[in-house]
């Protein structure tokens, strides 16, 4: 294991450079920057890459860039206080609908979790239909990532699409757009060398639902047609 933990230090760092917002602050601090946040989370990656393609050997990690992409955004904001590694098959190559194994962190807290990047509907409603047509698996994927402390949530509809009938593990499937794990940690839980370790064995609670993820979107590719549900 390379990874020897993120400091509090290099998270106060992130954060006064996003106040600065400054080229020039940016790069008068770079180094620490690099050396405190940058390099030890491609060592994190590096270190858990391998277990990870147990899970699935399409995908690969990456970690977010200091500088942020503002062309298509309303904060046209330089620099970013938060950090993340992310776990995915390349979305380019799925019309860059995928789910994706992730840690997001700053000074406010660090998430954990797994979830689709970018859902379209019709991931959503193939998600839906295996749900239906399996039920027992979907939620013991689901029971699985919630005793390692993760909940599925995601950006409800107005009207909820539950019935009374529903189990109450499959309802945010049912009453989101889009659904993933999420499990919330203090800041502090970066600084802690063995978090490769403590990432891995979240992310292997919650690899059920991630393959069952998948197969929706394969199904959605017109890869897969084992389900057959209307």
């Amino acid at each position: 294991m390379q990874f020897e933990g993120i400091r509090s230090d290099g998270l106060y760092l992130l954060a006064e450079n996003r106040f600065n917002d400054s080229k020039a602050f940016y790069e008068e601090h770079k180094p620490a920057i690099w050396r405190g946040v940058v390099e030890p989370l491609k060592h994190l990656v590096a270190d858990m890459t391998p277990a990870m393609l147990t899970i699935d050997p399409l995908m690969g990690g990456n970690i977010s860039r200091v500088r942020r992409d503002n062309r298509y955004t309303k904060d046209k904001s330089m620099y970013r206080e938060n950090m993340w590694i992310v776990f995915m098959r390349d979305k380019r190559a799925w019309d860059w609908c995928v789910p994706a194994f992730y840690m997001d962190f700053s000074l406010n807290g660090v998430e954990r979790g797994m979830g689709f990047y970018g859902a379209t509907p019709a991931i959503v409603k193939a998600l839906r239909r295996r749900a239906e047509a399996d039920p027992e698996r979907v939620i013991k994927a689901i029971r699985k990532a919630q005793r390692a402390g993760f909940v599925l949530e995601g950006n409800p509809y107005a009207r909820p699409r539950s019935t009374p009938e529903t189990p109450k593990e499959l309802r945010p499937l049912y009453d989101c757009r889009s659904v993933g794990l999420g499990r919330m940690e203090a800041p502090d839980f970066v600084a802690d060398a063995t978090l490769p370790n403590k990432l891995l064995k979240g992310f292997a609670a919650c690899a059920p639902l991630y393959q069952i993820f998948v197969e929706a979107m394969e199904e959605n590719a017109g890869l897969r047609d084992d389900y057959d549900v209307k």
